[in-house]
C-alpha cells in the first residue's frame, strides 16, 4: 500500500495538535509537508524524518513536494482565498482537501478547487491540543478519502459525522467555540469566589480543579449531565440555592441560547 503524503497548510495552535496527534499514531503510514511561515514554534519537528517544512507555498512547489493524498487547510477564513490560490495549479488531481476553517463551506471551496475536487469538511476544538477534542465531519467523498479523514482527526479527540453540512454552523457555536464558553465560566466561578471572601489564588484553584473534575466526571459516567446535577442538589441546601439563580428565566440557559445563536449567525456570515 502506499504511503500517503499529506500536506498541512497552516501549522498553528489547531495544526500542531494535528500534526502532534498524527506523529504519535503509528497505524498512520503517512509523510507530511508543512507550510508555515513561522518555524519558531514548530523546533520540536526539525528532526522528524517523515516531516518536511516550509515556509510558504512557493518553496513547497519549486521542491516538487506538493502532490499529496490529502490537503488539510488549517488557515484562517480570512486567509484561505490566498492560500487556494497558491496550491489550486500545482497539486495532484487527485487530492483530496480537508478544510477546518470555520464558516468556509465545500460549495464555496469547490467553486475555487473545481467542481471536480473532493472536498471534506471539519470543526474540531482546543482540547485537541491534549488529545480530547471532538471534531463533526462532513465527508461527501469515496470511502478510502472518508477513513483518511476519519483517521487523521481521530488522532486528536473523538469524531463524530454529519450528513448534513448545513448542520456545521450550529456545530461550531456549540463545540468549535464551546471551550471557550468553559473557560469564561471558570473565570467567573473564581471570580464569584474572590467576591465571597476566597484569596483570589485560592479561588481561582478551587474553580478549575473543580470544572475539571466535573467534566472528567461526565466523561467517566453514561448518567446524562441533567442527572449529575440533580444528584448534588439538596432540596433548600445550598446548589440549589445557587441553581434557582443560574436556571432563572433570564439565567444560564438563555444566555447560553443566545450566545450559540450569535455564534451560528457568525460562522454563517464568515461563508458568505
Amino acid at each position: 500500500m502506499a504511503v500517503n503524503h499529506i500536506m498541512l497548510i497552516g501549522c498553528g495552535k489547531m495544526g500542531s495538535a494535528l500534526l502532534e496527534g498524527w506523529l504519535r499514531d503509528a497505524s498512520l503510514d503517512a509523510v507530511f509537508t508543512i507550510i508555515e511561515p513561522d518555524h519558531s514554534r514548530l523546533g520540536w519537528v526539525v528532526n522528524e524524518s517523515r516531516v518536511s517544512l516550509y515556509e510558504g507555498c512557493a518553496a513547497a512547489v519549486a521542491a516538487n513536494a506538493t502532490e499529496s493524498t490529502m490537503i488539510v487547510l488549517a488557515v484562517k477564513p480570512q486567509m484561505m482565498d490566498e492560500a487556494l490560490a497558491a496550491i489550486r495549479n500545482s497539486n495532484d488531481a487527485n487530492s483530496a482537501y480537508l478544510s477546518i476553517a470555520a464558516g468556509i463551506s465545500t460549495r464555496w471551496l469547490k467553486q475555487r478547487l473545481g467542481s471536480d475536487a473532493v472536498v471534506l469538511r471539519a470543526m474540531p476544538n482546543t482540547p485537541a491540543a491534549v488529545g480530547r477534542g471532538i471534531t463533526a465531519l462532513f465527508a461527501d467523498a469515496p470511502d478510502a478519502v472518508r477513513a483518511l479523514a476519519h483517521q487523521l482527526l481521530l488522532a486528536v479527540g473523538d469524531v463524530v459525522h454529519l450528513e448534513n453540512e448545513d448542520l456545521m454552523d450550529a456545530v461550531t457555536a456549540v463545540s468549535g467555540s464551546g471551550p471557550a464558553y468553559v473557560f469564561l465560566l471558570t473565570e467567573a466561578l473564581g471570580m464569584a469566589g474572590v467576591k465571597a471572601g476566597l484569596p483570589e489564588s485560592l479561588a481561582k484553584e478551587l474553580a478549575k480543579v473543580t470544572v475539571c473534575g466535573a467534566g472528567a466526571l461526565m466523561a467517566a459516567v453514561d448518567t446524562p449531565p441533567a442527572t449529575l446535577r440533580e444528584n448534588v442538589t439538596s432540596q433548600g441546601g445550598t446548589t440549589a440555592a445557587a441553581l434557582s439563580v443560574l436556571m432563572a428565566d433570564e439565567g444560564l440557559p438563555q444566555l447560553m441560547t443566545e450566545a450559540v445563536d450569535a455564534a451560528k449567525k457568525r460562522s454563517i456570515q464568515l461563508g458568505e
